[in-house]
């Protein structure tokens, strides 16, 4: 072996002899509690953390409300009142410039599968006479289709919203429509419930008789509810510019029986 490689191995070991009694001495210092740090309370330190932090907070529940959708909006029919034949001329223009909303009978409710001459006779109990009927809409060669209509009640109501029931296709067919404005459209069913639930809480009717035009068969009918049964007759082509029929024409059917 050479000097060079005597004297390294010297070192080395020299080396790992003074690194040994060092780590020994600091052992005996720890362990007789030179070197532990005097304990000191605790204290807030001077930050914004807690403010920056209670801030986003607010900021992500203004963002998350701001996400949900509108509230439904609960409407309620507070008021219900007929517009009579008498008042149809002065209403006639709040309601020929409406853009409506129908709802048919394609439900199966009770007043939707109900004979139209009962629910006829009901509102005849409930609200009276008809705003309109044939005899005020005109003899049905100058008509579409869609327009003979054997009745219809003028409605307003909350004040200010036209409403408007008529008869699907005559007396023997079932259920009624209802129209109302088309931005309410999505109360439909609120509004056909308040103008109409009443009429089905009990059997209640009164006697009523109007003229009826089949379309198909181009012939005319008195057709009524004369406090028994429900009728209908057919007629010659009668005369609209009289008016309606009159009710004593349903006496007269009584005293023939």
């Amino acid at each position: 072996m050479s000097a060079f490689a005597q004297r390294q191995s010297t070192s080395d070991l020299l080396t790992y002899y003074m690194y040994a009694r060092t780590r020994q001495i600091a052992t005996e210092f720890a362990r007789d509690g030179q070197f532990k740090l005097e304990y000191r309370p605790l204290e807030q330190l001077d930050t914004k953390a807690f403010l920056i932090e209670s801030q986003l907070s607010e900021l992500r529940w203004k963002a998350l409300l701001a996400s949900l959708p509108e509230p439904l909006e609960t409407f309620t029919v507070t008021s219900i009142r007929l517009i009579s034949k008498i008042e149809a001329v002065a209403y006639d223009q709040l309601f020929l410039d409406v853009d409506w909303s129908f709802m048919g009978s394609s439900s199966r409710t009770p007043i939707d599968t109900m004979k139209t001459a009962d629910i006829r006779g009901r509102l005849q109990y409930h609200y009276g006479s008809p705003t309109r009927t044939l005899a005020e809409s005109g003899y049905p060669d100058s008509l579409k289709r869609e327009d003979v209509v054997e009745f219809e009640y003028w409605f307003i109501i909350n004040g200010s919203i036209p409403v408007i029931i008529m008869d699907v296709n005559g007396p023997w067919d079932r259920g009624i429509v209802l129209a109302a404005e088309m931005k309410f459209r999505n109360k439909l069913e609120n509004i056909k419930k308040a103008v109409l639930e009443q009429l089905i809480g009990t059997p209640d009717r009164k006697r009523f008789i109007d003229y009826y035009y089949n379309f198909d068969q181009r012939s005319w009918y008195l057709t009524g509810f004369d406090g028994a049964t429900f009728f209908d007759t057919r007629i010659q082509r009668p005369n609209l510019s009289m008016g309606r029929p009159s009710p004593s024409l349903i006496s007269d059917r009584n005293t023939d029986k």
